[in-house]
Protein backbone atom coordinates (compact mmCIF):
# COMPACT_ATOMS: atom_id res chain seq x y z
CA UNK A 1 0.00 0.00 0.00
CA UNK A 2 2.91 2.02 0.96
CA UNK A 3 4.67 2.07 -2.14
CA UNK A 4 1.63 2.21 -4.24
CA UNK A 5 1.09 5.80 -2.43
CA UNK A 6 4.68 6.55 -3.51
CA UNK A 7 4.35 5.89 -6.76
CA UNK A 8 0.95 7.62 -7.43
CA UNK A 9 2.82 10.82 -5.19
CA UNK A 10 5.56 10.79 -7.69
CA UNK A 11 3.08 10.47 -11.09
CA UNK A 12 0.52 13.35 -9.68
CA UNK A 13 3.52 15.43 -9.13
CA UNK A 14 5.04 14.78 -12.89
CA UNK A 15 1.37 15.56 -13.95
CA UNK A 16 1.71 18.88 -12.56
CA UNK A 17 4.11 19.61 -14.81
CA UNK A 18 2.52 20.33 -18.24
CA UNK A 19 2.48 24.21 -18.11
CA UNK A 20 5.66 24.95 -20.34
CA UNK A 21 5.93 28.07 -17.66
CA UNK A 22 6.85 25.31 -15.41
CA UNK A 23 10.24 23.47 -15.12
CA UNK A 24 11.03 20.49 -12.58
CA UNK A 25 13.21 17.80 -11.61
CA UNK A 26 12.61 14.66 -9.96
CA UNK A 27 14.31 11.63 -8.42
CA UNK A 28 12.82 7.89 -7.59
CA UNK A 29 14.58 5.71 -6.11
CA UNK A 30 13.56 1.82 -4.90
CA UNK A 31 15.45 -0.97 -3.33
CA UNK A 32 14.84 -4.38 -2.74
CA UNK A 33 17.91 -6.36 -0.93
CA UNK A 34 19.95 -6.37 2.63
CA UNK A 35 22.01 -3.28 3.94
CA UNK A 36 24.34 -3.84 6.88
CA UNK A 37 23.32 -3.55 10.39
CA UNK A 38 20.02 -4.31 8.82
CA UNK A 39 17.36 -6.76 11.29
CA UNK A 40 15.41 -8.15 8.49
CA UNK A 41 17.22 -10.41 6.00
CA UNK A 42 15.60 -8.44 2.62
CA UNK A 43 13.45 -5.57 3.15
CA UNK A 44 11.83 -3.00 0.04
CA UNK A 45 12.11 0.73 0.35
CA UNK A 46 11.41 3.79 -2.39
CA UNK A 47 12.52 7.38 -2.27
CA UNK A 48 11.28 10.19 -4.22
CA UNK A 49 12.09 13.82 -4.24
CA UNK A 50 10.40 16.65 -6.53
CA UNK A 51 11.30 20.08 -6.84
CA UNK A 52 9.25 22.41 -9.17
CA UNK A 53 10.21 26.04 -10.45
CA UNK A 54 7.85 28.47 -11.92
CA UNK A 55 9.42 31.39 -13.76
CA UNK A 56 7.50 34.86 -14.47
CA UNK A 57 9.69 37.78 -15.70
CA UNK A 58 12.29 38.38 -12.72
CA UNK A 59 10.14 36.46 -10.20
CA UNK A 60 10.79 33.03 -9.97
CA UNK A 61 8.82 30.35 -7.39
CA UNK A 62 9.90 26.88 -6.30
CA UNK A 63 8.67 24.19 -4.09
CA UNK A 64 10.34 21.00 -3.44
CA UNK A 65 8.68 17.46 -1.71
CA UNK A 66 10.97 14.18 -0.78
CA UNK A 67 9.26 10.83 1.26
CA UNK A 68 10.71 7.87 2.25
CA UNK A 69 8.86 4.54 2.77
CA UNK A 70 10.05 1.43 4.15
CA UNK A 71 8.68 -1.12 6.23
CA UNK A 72 9.74 0.23 9.60
CA UNK A 73 7.24 2.90 9.97
CA UNK A 74 9.78 5.24 12.49
CA UNK A 75 11.90 5.93 9.21
CA UNK A 76 9.30 7.12 6.88
CA UNK A 77 8.37 10.62 6.20
CA UNK A 78 6.92 12.92 3.89
CA UNK A 79 8.68 16.26 4.06
CA UNK A 80 7.82 19.56 2.47
CA UNK A 81 11.57 20.40 1.85
CA UNK A 82 11.89 23.45 0.48
CA UNK A 83 9.98 26.32 -0.69
CA UNK A 84 11.51 29.68 -2.16
CA UNK A 85 10.37 33.04 -3.66
CA UNK A 86 13.27 35.15 -5.50
CA UNK A 87 13.77 38.21 -7.73
CA UNK A 88 16.49 39.02 -9.71
CA UNK A 89 17.47 42.09 -11.96
CA UNK A 90 21.13 42.66 -13.07
CA UNK A 91 21.30 44.35 -10.01
CA UNK A 92 19.32 43.11 -7.25
CA UNK A 93 18.74 39.55 -5.58
CA UNK A 94 16.28 39.23 -3.36
CA UNK A 95 15.59 35.33 -1.83
CA UNK A 96 13.03 34.06 0.51
CA UNK A 97 11.94 30.86 1.67
CA UNK A 98 14.67 28.08 1.45
CA UNK A 99 18.06 29.39 -0.22
CA UNK A 100 21.46 28.68 -1.08
CA UNK A 101 24.74 30.97 -0.22
CA UNK A 102 28.65 31.07 0.07
CA UNK A 103 30.25 33.34 2.51
CA UNK A 104 34.37 34.08 2.68
CA UNK A 105 35.07 30.82 -0.26
CA UNK A 106 32.71 28.53 2.11
CA UNK A 107 35.23 29.18 5.36
CA UNK A 108 32.46 30.77 6.92
CA UNK A 109 29.00 29.66 5.62
CA UNK A 110 28.59 27.41 2.68
CA UNK A 111 25.39 25.71 1.31
CA UNK A 112 25.40 22.90 -1.73
CA UNK A 113 24.05 20.35 -3.47
CA UNK A 114 25.35 17.19 -4.37
CA UNK A 115 23.33 16.07 -7.39
CA UNK A 116 22.16 12.39 -7.83
CA UNK A 117 23.83 11.59 -3.96
CA UNK A 118 21.26 10.04 -1.76
CA UNK A 119 22.32 9.83 1.77
CA UNK A 120 21.44 6.94 4.49
CA UNK A 121 22.55 7.66 7.89
CA UNK A 122 23.77 4.27 9.41
CA UNK A 123 22.52 5.49 13.06
CA UNK A 124 19.01 6.65 11.30
CA UNK A 125 18.60 4.64 8.51
CA UNK A 126 16.35 7.44 6.95
CA UNK A 127 17.15 8.35 3.17
CA UNK A 128 17.14 11.81 2.03
CA UNK A 129 18.35 14.05 -0.51
CA UNK A 130 21.81 15.45 -0.18
CA UNK A 131 21.85 18.98 0.41
CA UNK A 132 22.05 22.05 2.83
CA UNK A 133 20.56 25.30 2.59
CA UNK A 134 19.00 28.65 4.63
CA UNK A 135 15.48 29.19 5.40
CA UNK A 136 15.44 32.49 5.65
CA UNK A 137 15.84 35.80 3.76
CA UNK A 138 18.92 36.77 1.41
CA UNK A 139 19.57 40.41 -0.49
CA UNK A 140 22.34 41.32 -3.10
CA UNK A 141 23.11 44.60 -4.41
CA UNK A 142 25.76 44.80 -7.00
CA UNK A 143 27.08 47.92 -8.67
CA UNK A 144 30.16 48.04 -11.44
CA UNK A 145 32.73 48.33 -8.84
CA UNK A 146 31.45 46.56 -5.98
CA UNK A 147 28.50 44.74 -4.83
CA UNK A 148 27.03 43.90 -0.97
CA UNK A 149 24.71 40.87 0.31
CA UNK A 150 23.44 39.84 3.65
CA UNK A 151 21.23 37.09 4.55
CA UNK A 152 19.56 35.76 7.37
CA UNK A 153 18.34 32.16 8.22
CA UNK A 154 18.18 28.94 10.18
CA UNK A 155 20.37 26.34 8.49
CA UNK A 156 20.22 23.11 7.56
CA UNK A 157 22.25 20.02 9.78
CA UNK A 158 21.63 17.05 7.05
CA UNK A 159 23.15 14.77 9.62
CA UNK A 160 19.79 14.51 10.76
CA UNK A 161 16.97 13.04 9.04
CA UNK A 162 13.46 14.85 7.88
CA UNK A 163 12.04 12.18 10.56
CA UNK A 164 14.02 14.58 13.23
CA UNK A 165 12.20 17.72 14.63
CA UNK A 166 12.68 21.24 13.13
CA UNK A 167 15.06 21.95 16.37
CA UNK A 168 17.18 19.36 15.67
CA UNK A 169 17.28 19.95 12.04
CA UNK A 170 18.08 23.66 11.98
CA UNK A 171 19.74 24.25 15.05
CA UNK A 172 22.11 26.99 13.98
CA UNK A 173 20.53 30.98 13.36
CA UNK A 174 22.71 32.79 11.25
CA UNK A 175 23.07 36.88 10.19
CA UNK A 176 25.55 37.01 7.50
CA UNK A 177 27.19 40.01 5.50
CA UNK A 178 29.52 40.31 2.59
CA UNK A 179 31.22 43.32 1.02
CA UNK A 180 33.74 43.47 -2.45
CA UNK A 181 34.78 46.12 -4.02
CA UNK A 182 37.17 45.67 -7.13
CA UNK A 183 40.34 47.71 -7.65
CA UNK A 184 41.97 47.51 -10.94
CA UNK A 185 42.12 43.82 -11.15
CA UNK A 186 42.50 43.40 -7.63
CA UNK A 187 39.24 42.45 -5.48
CA UNK A 188 38.67 43.38 -2.38
CA UNK A 189 36.10 40.93 -0.10
CA UNK A 190 35.03 41.45 3.72
CA UNK A 191 32.67 39.00 5.36
CA UNK A 192 30.85 38.86 8.79
CA UNK A 193 28.71 36.18 10.30
CA UNK A 194 27.25 35.39 13.47
CA UNK A 195 25.62 32.10 14.90
CA UNK A 196 23.10 31.14 17.54
CA UNK A 197 22.06 28.37 18.80
CA UNK A 198 21.24 25.94 22.32
CA UNK A 199 24.84 26.32 23.10
CA UNK A 200 26.59 29.13 22.11
CA UNK A 201 26.32 32.80 20.49
CA UNK A 202 29.62 33.01 18.25
CA UNK A 203 30.75 36.12 15.62
CA UNK A 204 33.34 35.61 12.74
CA UNK A 205 35.19 38.29 10.67
CA UNK A 206 37.12 37.09 7.59
CA UNK A 207 39.29 39.34 4.96
CA UNK A 208 40.43 37.97 1.56
CA UNK A 209 41.95 39.43 -1.27
CA UNK A 210 42.00 38.40 -5.29
CA UNK A 211 43.27 39.40 -8.49
CA UNK A 212 45.80 39.07 -11.14
CA UNK A 213 49.44 39.85 -10.56
CA UNK A 214 50.36 39.53 -14.25
CA UNK A 215 48.28 38.15 -16.86
CA UNK A 216 48.64 34.92 -16.64
CA UNK A 217 49.44 34.18 -12.29
CA UNK A 218 46.08 34.48 -10.27
CA UNK A 219 46.13 34.98 -6.75
CA UNK A 220 43.60 34.68 -3.64
CA UNK A 221 44.40 34.95 0.33
CA UNK A 222 41.85 34.78 2.94
CA UNK A 223 41.75 35.20 7.01
CA UNK A 224 39.17 34.67 9.31
CA UNK A 225 39.27 34.62 12.89
CA UNK A 226 36.78 33.73 15.95
CA UNK A 227 35.72 37.64 17.27
CA UNK A 228 34.09 36.30 20.51
CA UNK A 229 30.95 35.35 21.93
CA UNK A 230 29.71 33.01 24.84
CA UNK A 231 29.12 29.10 25.30
CA UNK A 232 32.98 28.48 23.54
CA UNK A 233 35.81 26.63 25.93
CA UNK A 234 38.83 28.79 26.75
CA UNK A 235 40.26 26.16 23.92
CA UNK A 236 37.59 26.47 21.34
CA UNK A 237 38.29 30.66 21.28
CA UNK A 238 41.65 29.84 19.45
CA UNK A 239 39.63 29.60 16.05
CA UNK A 240 41.16 30.80 12.85
CA UNK A 241 41.27 29.83 9.07
CA UNK A 242 43.97 30.87 6.79
CA UNK A 243 43.76 30.09 3.22
CA UNK A 244 45.72 31.00 0.37
CA UNK A 245 46.27 29.70 -3.99
CA UNK A 246 48.15 31.08 -6.51
CA UNK A 247 47.93 29.50 -9.87
CA UNK A 248 50.14 30.29 -13.27
CA UNK A 249 49.57 29.18 -17.05
CA UNK A 250 51.66 29.39 -20.20
CA UNK A 251 50.76 27.84 -23.04
CA UNK A 252 50.25 24.07 -22.50
CA UNK A 253 51.46 24.37 -19.29
CA UNK A 254 50.16 25.23 -15.50
CA UNK A 255 50.85 24.91 -12.01
CA UNK A 256 48.48 25.91 -8.81
CA UNK A 257 49.64 25.48 -5.53
CA UNK A 258 47.01 25.84 -2.23
CA UNK A 259 48.10 26.80 1.68
CA UNK A 260 45.21 26.39 4.67
CA UNK A 261 45.97 26.55 8.56
CA UNK A 262 42.64 25.66 9.75
CA UNK A 263 42.41 26.01 14.01
CA UNK A 264 39.08 25.36 15.69
CA UNK A 265 37.08 26.73 12.60
CA UNK A 266 33.80 24.21 12.83
CA UNK A 267 31.63 26.63 13.06
CA UNK A 268 28.06 25.51 14.53
CA UNK A 269 26.76 21.95 13.87
CA UNK A 270 29.07 21.98 10.59
CA UNK A 271 27.39 25.23 8.07
CA UNK A 272 31.36 25.74 6.81
CA UNK A 273 32.94 24.00 4.25
CA UNK A 274 36.56 25.03 4.17
CA UNK A 275 38.95 24.24 0.98
CA UNK A 276 39.98 20.84 1.48
CA UNK A 277 43.42 20.88 -0.64
CA UNK A 278 42.79 17.02 -1.14
CA UNK A 279 42.53 16.12 -5.08
CA UNK A 280 38.88 14.50 -5.82
CA UNK A 281 39.29 11.28 -7.85
CA UNK A 282 37.38 9.97 -10.20
CA UNK A 283 38.69 6.56 -9.76
CA UNK A 284 36.67 4.47 -6.98
CA UNK A 285 39.82 3.35 -5.01
CA UNK A 286 41.72 6.51 -4.93
CA UNK A 287 37.71 8.25 -3.89
CA UNK A 288 37.10 5.65 -0.96
CA UNK A 289 40.84 6.19 0.02
CA UNK A 290 40.05 9.98 0.48
CA UNK A 291 41.69 12.41 3.21
CA UNK A 292 38.82 13.81 4.20
CA UNK A 293 38.81 17.61 5.96
CA UNK A 294 39.14 17.90 9.69
CA UNK A 295 38.38 21.76 10.04
CA UNK A 296 38.65 21.51 13.94
CA UNK A 297 42.44 21.37 13.12
CA UNK A 298 44.46 20.76 10.15
CA UNK A 299 46.82 22.54 7.85
CA UNK A 300 48.87 21.70 4.93
CA UNK A 301 49.33 22.12 1.03
CA UNK A 302 48.16 21.03 -2.06
CA UNK A 303 50.27 21.10 -5.34
CA UNK A 304 48.92 20.45 -8.81
CA UNK A 305 51.09 20.36 -12.29
CA UNK A 306 49.59 19.79 -15.30
CA UNK A 307 51.52 19.62 -19.03
CA UNK A 308 49.68 18.89 -22.18
CA UNK A 309 52.21 17.41 -24.55
CA UNK A 310 49.53 17.35 -27.90
CA UNK A 311 46.20 18.17 -28.72
CA UNK A 312 44.13 15.00 -27.28
CA UNK A 313 47.06 14.10 -24.31
CA UNK A 314 47.04 15.68 -20.70
CA UNK A 315 49.43 15.08 -18.38
CA UNK A 316 48.75 15.92 -14.60
CA UNK A 317 50.66 15.84 -11.19
CA UNK A 318 49.31 16.48 -7.73
CA UNK A 319 50.94 16.41 -4.58
CA UNK A 320 49.09 17.17 -1.11
CA UNK A 321 50.19 16.97 2.72
CA UNK A 322 47.92 17.81 5.28
CA UNK A 323 49.02 17.50 9.11
CA UNK A 324 46.33 16.90 12.25
CA UNK A 325 47.32 17.47 15.80
CA UNK A 326 44.92 15.48 18.06
CA UNK A 327 47.44 14.98 20.91
CA UNK A 328 49.45 13.03 18.26
CA UNK A 329 50.32 14.05 14.95
CA UNK A 330 49.28 12.70 11.94
CA UNK A 331 50.89 13.78 8.50
CA UNK A 332 48.94 12.61 5.43
CA UNK A 333 50.82 12.91 2.32
CA UNK A 334 49.67 11.37 -1.48
CA UNK A 335 51.92 11.88 -4.81
CA UNK A 336 49.17 11.44 -7.99
CA UNK A 337 50.23 10.90 -11.96
CA UNK A 338 48.09 10.98 -14.32
CA UNK A 339 47.93 10.10 -18.19
CA UNK A 340 45.16 11.05 -20.54
CA UNK A 341 44.83 10.29 -23.84
CA UNK A 342 43.86 8.83 -27.48
CA UNK A 343 44.45 5.27 -28.09
CA UNK A 344 43.40 3.27 -31.25
CA UNK A 345 42.97 6.21 -32.92
CA UNK A 346 39.27 7.24 -31.64
CA UNK A 347 39.84 5.52 -28.21
CA UNK A 348 40.23 7.61 -24.86
CA UNK A 349 42.79 6.21 -22.19
CA UNK A 350 43.56 7.28 -18.42
CA UNK A 351 46.51 5.68 -17.01
CA UNK A 352 46.95 6.41 -13.05
CA UNK A 353 49.93 6.08 -10.35
CA UNK A 354 48.94 6.58 -6.62
CA UNK A 355 51.35 6.51 -3.36
CA UNK A 356 50.13 7.90 -0.09
CA UNK A 357 51.07 7.61 3.34
CA UNK A 358 47.90 7.52 5.75
CA UNK A 359 48.10 7.41 9.27
CA UNK A 360 44.24 8.59 9.94
CA UNK A 361 43.24 4.96 8.50
CA UNK A 362 46.51 2.90 9.55
CA UNK A 363 47.40 2.97 6.12
CA UNK A 364 51.06 3.02 5.40
CA UNK A 365 53.20 3.11 1.79
CA UNK A 366 49.81 2.69 0.05
CA UNK A 367 49.97 2.06 -3.40
CA UNK A 368 47.28 2.48 -6.28
CA UNK A 369 47.31 1.98 -9.79
CA UNK A 370 45.03 1.38 -12.71
CA UNK A 371 43.50 2.35 -16.15
CA UNK A 372 40.50 3.57 -17.98
CA UNK A 373 40.00 2.90 -21.77
CA UNK A 374 36.76 3.57 -23.45
CA UNK A 375 36.93 2.30 -27.02
CA UNK A 376 34.31 2.40 -29.59
CA UNK A 377 34.12 -0.74 -31.69
CA UNK A 378 31.68 0.32 -34.65
CA UNK A 379 29.61 3.83 -35.22
CA UNK A 380 27.40 3.04 -32.13
CA UNK A 381 28.61 0.40 -29.88
CA UNK A 382 31.36 0.81 -27.59
CA UNK A 383 33.85 -0.94 -24.33
CA UNK A 384 34.71 0.23 -21.69
CA UNK A 385 37.06 -1.43 -19.53
CA UNK A 386 38.51 0.17 -16.35
CA UNK A 387 40.71 -1.67 -13.96
CA UNK A 388 42.28 -0.83 -10.45
CA UNK A 389 44.98 -2.11 -8.06
CA UNK A 390 45.48 -1.31 -4.38
CA UNK A 391 47.78 -2.35 -1.75
CA UNK A 392 49.26 -1.19 1.22
CA UNK A 393 50.43 -2.04 5.07
CA UNK A 394 48.78 -2.25 7.87
CA UNK A 395 50.40 -2.83 11.57
CA UNK A 396 49.40 -6.58 11.95
CA UNK A 397 49.23 -7.57 7.98
CA UNK A 398 49.08 -6.57 4.34
CA UNK A 399 45.76 -5.04 2.31
CA UNK A 400 44.86 -5.72 -1.17
CA UNK A 401 41.75 -4.22 -3.04
CA UNK A 402 41.22 -4.52 -6.78
CA UNK A 403 38.37 -3.59 -9.12
CA UNK A 404 37.50 -4.37 -12.41
CA UNK A 405 34.54 -3.06 -14.47
CA UNK A 406 33.38 -4.17 -17.62
CA UNK A 407 30.62 -2.06 -19.89
CA UNK A 408 29.09 -2.31 -22.95
CA UNK A 409 27.48 1.23 -24.57
CA UNK A 410 25.47 2.03 -27.35
CA UNK A 411 26.57 5.46 -27.82
CA UNK A 412 25.13 8.02 -24.96
CA UNK A 413 21.86 5.64 -24.88
CA UNK A 414 22.29 2.38 -23.82
CA UNK A 415 24.74 0.67 -21.04
CA UNK A 416 25.37 -2.16 -19.29
CA UNK A 417 28.26 -3.33 -17.22
CA UNK A 418 29.61 -5.99 -14.49
CA UNK A 419 31.76 -4.41 -11.93
CA UNK A 420 33.46 -6.87 -9.61
CA UNK A 421 35.83 -5.98 -6.48
CA UNK A 422 37.49 -8.39 -4.22
CA UNK A 423 39.24 -7.46 -0.72
CA UNK A 424 41.47 -9.35 1.79
CA UNK A 425 41.28 -5.66 4.26
CA UNK A 426 39.68 -7.73 8.04
CA UNK A 427 38.72 -4.06 9.11
CA UNK A 428 35.51 -5.10 6.94
CA UNK A 429 35.36 -8.50 7.05
CA UNK A 430 36.94 -11.65 8.57
CA UNK A 431 37.69 -13.68 5.38
CA UNK A 432 38.27 -12.30 1.79
CA UNK A 433 35.58 -10.48 0.42
CA UNK A 434 34.13 -10.47 -3.03
CA UNK A 435 31.60 -7.97 -4.62
CA UNK A 436 30.07 -8.77 -8.10
CA UNK A 437 27.15 -6.17 -8.93
CA UNK A 438 25.97 -5.10 -12.61
CA UNK A 439 24.04 -2.43 -13.67
CA UNK A 440 22.29 -0.81 -16.57
CA UNK A 441 21.09 2.89 -17.60
CA UNK A 442 19.35 3.81 -20.49
CA UNK A 443 18.28 6.92 -21.33
CA UNK A 444 14.85 7.18 -22.76
CA UNK A 445 14.79 10.67 -24.20
CA UNK A 446 16.85 13.99 -23.27
CA UNK A 447 14.33 13.78 -20.28
CA UNK A 448 14.36 10.52 -18.17
CA UNK A 449 16.79 8.31 -17.32
CA UNK A 450 16.93 4.97 -15.74
CA UNK A 451 19.69 3.00 -14.17
CA UNK A 452 19.30 -0.41 -12.78
CA UNK A 453 21.79 -1.87 -10.43
CA UNK A 454 21.47 -5.63 -8.84
CA UNK A 455 24.25 -7.60 -7.12
CA UNK A 456 26.26 -6.55 -4.16
CA UNK A 457 28.26 -3.16 -3.59
CA UNK A 458 30.87 -1.71 -1.29
CA UNK A 459 30.24 1.31 0.35
CA UNK A 460 32.70 3.34 1.74
CA UNK A 461 33.71 7.47 1.84
CA UNK A 462 32.49 8.80 -0.98
CA UNK A 463 33.92 12.73 -2.47
CA UNK A 464 32.05 15.13 -4.86
CA UNK A 465 32.52 19.21 -5.30
CA UNK A 466 34.69 19.05 -1.61
CA UNK A 467 32.07 17.81 0.29
CA UNK A 468 32.39 13.99 1.26
CA UNK A 469 29.58 11.59 2.97
CA UNK A 470 29.30 8.03 3.70
CA UNK A 471 28.05 5.44 1.08
CA UNK A 472 26.39 2.35 2.78
CA UNK A 473 27.23 -1.43 1.68
CA UNK A 474 23.86 -2.68 -0.41
CA UNK A 475 23.15 -6.21 -1.91
CA UNK A 476 19.67 -6.97 -3.63
CA UNK A 477 18.25 -4.58 -6.46
CA UNK A 478 18.00 -0.79 -7.02
CA UNK A 479 16.26 1.00 -9.42
CA UNK A 480 16.31 4.58 -10.01
CA UNK A 481 14.67 7.25 -12.42
CA UNK A 482 15.81 10.52 -12.86
CA UNK A 483 13.92 13.32 -14.76
CA UNK A 484 13.60 16.72 -15.65
CA UNK A 485 11.68 19.08 -17.82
Amino acid sequence: MKIRLVLAFTIVMFSSMVNAQFSGTALTEYQYGKLPNEKADEFNSIYSRVNLNYTLNEFKFGAGMQLYQSPYGDRNYIDLAQARASYQTKRISVQLGNYSEILGKGILLRNYEIPGAVIEDLSFRSKQYFYTDMLGGAFNYKMDKWSAKVLWGYALNNLQPPTEEWEQRRPDEVLGAEFTYNIGKQKVELSGLSLSNQVEESYYAMGGLTGNILPDLSYYVGYADYLGGTGKSVEEQDAFAIYGNIGWSLNNFGLSLEYKKYQNFLIGNGINEPPALVREHSYKLLNRSTHVLQPVNESGIQLEAFYQPGLFSLITFNYTYARNDFAKIFDYNEWFLEYSGVVFQEGDIKLFADYALDPFKDEDNRVTAGFYLDNPVSDTWGLIIEGEAQGFERPDAYVNNYLLGLTVRNKSKLYFGLNTEWSNDRYISETDKIWIGGNARYKLNSKNTFQLFAGERRGGPACSAGVCYEVLDFKGVELRWTARL
